[in-house]
């Protein structure tokens, strides 16, 4: 009797860790482009007001998804000179934002103050609207993930019995 517990409980934390691995892909979308609109929002005020050089700006931010921080960085290397195009790391992202995020890094820095500030315009809405998809995602389906994992593990595991 305790094995054959035992097996139905394995299978529902199985089951269980496995919503949460996706439940987690969602948040970690949804952070990352959070972040990206926190810096396209900082640029945007940069350029509004300060007008400081684009690599100096996001060397003094804080990211709270380490992917971003690595991209950024990438980007860095990129602007400064130490390499020829943007490289910018794929990671955990789908492959739409991934295209967006790169297009992004390598469109910065490319004209004059009021055309930048009309391309992160545009990024704003369009990382603004990916980001409320992702947020809409991860709420929504995030704990159904989690909810369902348990459900099927525990059924795989009454019907090993």
């Amino acid at each position: 009797m305790s094995v054959k517990l035992i097996v139905v409980v394995l299978c529902a934390a199985i089951g269980t860790a496995t919503g949460y691995m996706i439940m987690r892909s969602y948040r970690r979308n949804f952070e990352y482009l959070d972040g990206l609109c926190e810096v396209v929002n900082e640029l945007k005020r940069n350029i509004a007001y300060r007008r400081d050089g684009t690599c100096g700006v996001l060397r003094g931010m804080t990211f709270k998804c380490s992917l971003l921080g690595k991209n950024v960085g990438e980007y860095v290397e990129f602007a400064t000179g130490k390499q020829e195009k943007p490289n910018i790391s794929r990671g955990f992202l789908p492959a739409d934002i991934h295209a967006s995020a790169c297009e992004f890094f390598a469109g910065l820095g490319g004209g004059d103050g009021g055309s930048q500030l009309d391309v992160l315009n545009m990024y704003a809405d369009k990382f603004g609207a990916m980001r409320s998809a992702a947020e809409t995602k991860s709420t929504k389906y995030g704990g159904v993930a989690v909810k369902l994992g348990f459900l099927v593990g525990l059924g795989i595991g009454i019907l090993v019995l």
